[in-house]
């Protein structure tokens, strides 16, 4: 009998024993289920928190500067004219005239004859043009001997804002002359008061396009420099400002590690040998503008970094042809030098005819130039087709 209670109660831990193997076993593969599921959601939380970005927008059609009085930029599309307003100024025969720091570069040229054509279709005949080839005394001479003609409406685009100031004090101010500035605007002066109105190019929104498109080519990550023009001239500073913090604000992953000033545009290499010097493996470059970019390709040229990427404000040959060959300059934010032209006539035309503006800033949008669009954008910058170089070497 007792044999028989002995070997039922074996039986009994046997299977007590597998009941608990298997519930053990049932547990093995419950947290083992678990587990792979909490790797699955884990891996999908990740793919979900991965960085995406927006695909480059090559037709901005908002300004994103705002002047050194803190005015918002208006479009020159809000300014339009009736047809009794045109035959108004028809009837004054009022005269302009143009002093510029420079008449050397393109985009000024072809500001130039989009005003004046602007201008000459509504009667008002253009009396001089100066050109202080970046010299703030030949500028105050020049803004002198120009009023002597007394013209109904002065664009100034101001060199050295201060001097630009004494010189437009002494000889504009308290006179009937419209003052309308070009770009910068000199130093103290107040908008509806001292001054008319100042057309400029999108500058905020060109150093912007420079971020968003260094950003693409180096990957959304890595090291980038900045080389930007250590003067205070709101045009190249609100570049500067558009692509520093377009860069923090946006792209998390990029860091800049220098940003190097100079001041004379011409001899910009020994500021990028220095970047170099210091961070030889550095993923892209920031320049001002495409003459100081110039200095960096030779120096990336001379260490052999022909892989080194670079961004940079406006559109010269050099840069066109980069961006048409997918050389270093990689892409750049460049004026609507045209629009630009047209927008300081309409200036000049609301203030001879007392109109309200929109708004005394007025500027056409950035233009983010690459590849693709080189040609198109060659277009919109210069208001004429691409040369047949470019043309070209864009096939």
């Amino acid at each position: 009998m007792k044999k028989k209670m002995i070997a039922a109660l074996l039986c009994l831990g046997v299977a007590a024993a597998g009941m608990a193997g298997c519930a053990d076993q049932g547990k093995n593969s419950a947290d083992q289920k678990t587990q792979e599921e909490t790797g699955k959601d884990q891996e999908t939380e990740e793919k979900q928190e991965e960085k995406t970005y927006p695909e480059l927008n090559l037709n901005p059609t908002e300004a994103m500067s705002v002047n050194t009085e803190g005015i918002k930029a208006a479009s020159p599309a809000e300014f339009t004219l009736s047809d009794e307003e045109i035959a108004k100024l028809k009837e004054g025969n009022y005269t302009a005239a143009f002093c510029y720091h420079t008449q050397s570069d393109t985009c000024n040229q072809n500001k130039l004859k989009a005003a004046e054509e602007l201008l000459e279709s509504w009667g008002i005949e253009t009396v001089s043009v100066t050109d202080a080839n970046f010299d703030a005394a030949t500028q105050t001479s020049q803004i002198e001997s120009t009023m002597a003609l007394e013209p109904d409406v002065l664009f100034v685009m101001p060199y050295d804002a201060d001097a630009c100031a004494s010189a437009l004090d002494a000889n504009v101010k308290g006179t009937d002359t419209k003052l309308i500035f070009m770009e910068n605007v000199a130093t103290g002066y107040t908008s509806g008061e001292d001054y008319a109105g100042c057309a400029s190019s999108d500058s905020y929104g060109n150093g912007k396009a420079c971020a968003d498109i260094l950003a693409k080519e180096i990957g959304y990550e890595g090291t980038v420099a900045m080389m930007y023009y250590d003067l205070v001239y709101p045009v190249t500073n609100e570049r500067d400002r558009g692509f520093r913090e377009t860069i923090e604000q946006d792209y998390p992953d990029i860091e800049i590690v220098v940003e190097s000033g100079f001041t004379d545009p011409n001899d910009t290499g020994t500021v990028a040998d220095a970047i170099l010097a210091r961070y030889p493996d550095v993923d892209g470059v920031y320049a001002s503008w495409d003459i100081p970019a110039e200095g960096m390709i030779a120096s990336a040229e001379s260490v052999g970094r022909e892989d080194l990427i670079i961004t940079c404000c406006d559109l010269g040959d050099t840069a066109a042809k980069s961006i048409a060959t997918g050389g270093m300059i990689r892409g750049s934010g460049a004026p609507r030098s045209p629009e630009q032209g047209q927008a300081e006539a309409l200036l000049a035309a609301y203030a001879l005819l007392g109109k309200d503006m929109p708004s005394t800033f007025v500027t056409p949008p950035a233009l983010p130039v690459i590849q693709s669009n080189v040609l198109e954008a060659y277009y919109i910058s210069y208001g004429a087709e691409a040369p047949d170089w470019l043309r070209q070497l864009a096939q």
